[in-house]
């Protein structure tokens, strides 16, 4: 578990907060962030498994010659695409740990 008392680590959440949070949920309760921060994580996987079938979608393709791709673009697909589900990886660590910086947060002003 992580320790959240420290006041450089809480302004950097509070910064990943104001990232993923729409300005009118930031004002809400504690509890309905965490709800809104899992629904933008269940979209997380959504776009993550849409970028993984973009990506053997085009690897089928590519690998059983159903496409005229060029190698090179082929590989700047993949390469594009690779980023992406690496940054939505990203973005699903700091939404995770924003939750549990939110339920730390609920703990300890009660």
């Amino acid at each position: 578990m992580t320790d959240f008392s420290n006041t450089e680590e809480q302004q950097r959440l509070q910064s990943y907060l104001k990232v993923h949070l729409k300005k009118d949920s930031l004002s809400q309760s504690k509890e309905e962030q965490i709800k809104a921060l899992q629904d933008r994580d269940k979209k997380r996987w959504l776009m993550l498994g849409v970028n993984i079938l973009a990506i053997l979608v085009f690897g089928y393709s590519f690998y059983y010659d159903i496409t005229d791709l060029s190698q090179t673009f082929f590989i700047i697909i993949a390469v594009v695409f690779g980023v992406n589900v690496g940054l939505i990886f990203y973005q699903k660590k700091q939404i995770s740990e924003l939750i549990e910086y939110l339920r730390w947060k609920q703990r300890h002003e009660s």
